[in-house]
């Protein structure tokens, strides 16, 4: 179920987390990489994050490529002005555009779950963060992979500690630009949020997501279409940790209590019918600290794995890299790429222009100067990434 929790607390949440990361030893953006492109603004003036503006070329270009037609008219959902709450605009249960945030309502092309009996769908959201680098490390000492949905702003701010994901042959997804619920956005602007995170991830990674989570389980078959007319497929959950309300105010959740659920879902393994997809994040030092403390006994009841693996999902990017699945674990030789580039299925992330207005680096710049790492699709990354897929195999 999605969590009770206001919208405006969870973007609260992660702004305020957000600030409290910048101040760190990390080089600021943009003089944290060699950026081969330029991008939004990633706050506004108030210092939240930015929706990226719709008028630039490449969200124009990306925007064109849609049947708008065909969209469906579901409205734009508001906030209530006192509580921030997404206002349903129908009855209960009568929403007709399948709203998960009010219904939990779901399509077949929705990934929910993990198929068979047994198996454990591990996701973590909101990455990269300094905090995840930590869970990255315990996850490679435990030869455990998972799903990350990287926010773009993220990526943006913390491109190494993305890059050490990403490298660790973890899957990675979309999680949009801005974290911004997308049933409240235009069709524009849920464009750009879904295309400038995928065109980040593909510059510090080299590779392309086709899976994307929408933040906080938010969204219907407005957004669906849009995010499948750009080869974008929604991954959901059927079990909610609720981790990162831990320590909010309001909040009934606490470490011993999700320490109770993963219990709970362990003892219950027997009594399912199907696999599970659970909600986690990477947000801060509590939810990675309380993800390590419950990994153990989970791979001891469950086949833990990325969503992709336990899904058959072989092709989770648009470029040719073949992902190990839980029926088919070998790796082709030709699986992937050896070298620094990458050869993409789709020509949605370069169809467009590759620069915009210079605002979206000035606004952001900062006098910190360190050393860059590499920019993305280096030898060094795929190669550690095909080492990484190797590993995994083995474990499946």
């Amino acid at each position: 179920m999605p969590s009770k929790i206001t919208i405006a607390s969870i973007i609260g949440l992660l702004v305020a987390s957000t600030s409290a990361q910048t101040n760190t030893t990390y080089p600021v953006y943009p003089n944290n990489f060699n950026w081969q492109r330029t991008y939004p603004a990633l706050f506004d003036s108030l210092g939240r994050w930015a929706v990226p503006p719709t008028n630039s070329s490449e969200v124009v270009a990306w925007y064109a490529s849609i049947n708008k037609t065909l969209i469906p008219p579901a409205p734009i959902i508001a906030l209530n002005a006192t509580t921030s709450a997404l206002i349903d605009p129908y009855a209960v249960g009568q929403n007709p555009y399948c709203d998960w945030s009010f219904d939990t309502c779901s399509r077949p092309s929705d990934v929910r779950i993990c198929p068979d009996k047994g198996v454990w769908g591990l996701t973590f959201d909101d990455g990269p963060t300094p905090d995840g680098s930590k869970l990255y490390d315990f996850l490679a000492q435990s030869n455990q992979k998972a799903t990350l949905f990287y926010i773009g702003i993220m990526v943006a701010q913390y491109p190494s500690i993305a890059q050490k994901g990403c490298a660790a042959g973890h899957q990675i997804g979309v999680h949009t630009w801005s974290h911004h619920p997308l049933t409240t956005l235009t069709n524009e602007q849920i464009v750009a949020e879904l295309m400038w995170t995928a065109t980040i991830i593909k510059e510090v990674c080299g590779i392309t997501p086709r899976y994307f989570r929408p933040p906080t389980g938010d969204f219907d078959d407005r957004v669906r279409f849009i995010a499948e007319s750009l080869g974008f497929t929604p991954i959901i959950w059927d079990l909610d940790t609720n981790d990162w309300t831990i320590g909010t105010a309001g909040s009934q959740v606490t470490t011993a209590t999700e320490d109770a659920s993963f219990a709970k879902w362990i003892a219950g393994v027997s009594n399912d019918t199907t696999g599970h997809i659970c909600l986690q994040h990477e947000l801060n030092n509590i939810t990675v600290n309380e993800a390590i403390k419950n990994l153990p006994a989970l791979q001891k009841a469950y086949k833990v794995m990325p969503v992709a693996s336990c899904t058959n999902e072989q092709h989770p990017y648009t470029e040719n890299i073949i992902f190990p699945t839980i029926n088919n674990t070998a790796l082709q030789p030709n699986s992937l790429p050896i070298n620094g580039s990458t050869t993409s299925s789709t020509s949605n992330i370069t169809s467009a222009s590759p620069s915009i207005s210079a605002g979206g680096l000035s606004a952001n710049s900062s006098s910190k100067n360190a050393a860059a790492p590499n920019a993305s699709g280096s030898s060094a990354l795929i190669a550690a990434f095909a080492a990484a897929f190797v590993c995994f195999v083995f474990s499946l």
